[in-house]
């Protein structure tokens, strides 16, 4: 006798909703929280960028705005 596998459907989580929700529904310290980690991020990745040579990435050169 096999043990038939039992299908857990998980609810959809929607980014923006969970974000809100960080803040409490606050839509400015939202935005406010995402702007700040965009502004660590980009730094980290100049960071990286400082830190590693053309061979290792094979001329490869982040992009700070997309297209």
């Amino acid at each position: 006798m096999t043990a038939e596998p039992i299908a857990i459907e998980e609810p959809e989580l929607d980014p923006v909703d969970a974000a809100l929700a960080l803040y409490g529904g606050d839509a400015r310290a939202t935005i406010a929280a995402a702007l700040d980690m965009l502004q660590f991020v980009r730094g980290q990745l100049a960071l990286t960028e400082a830190a590693m040579c053309n061979g290792f990435t094979r001329g490869f050169r982040p992009v700070y705005e997309p297209d």
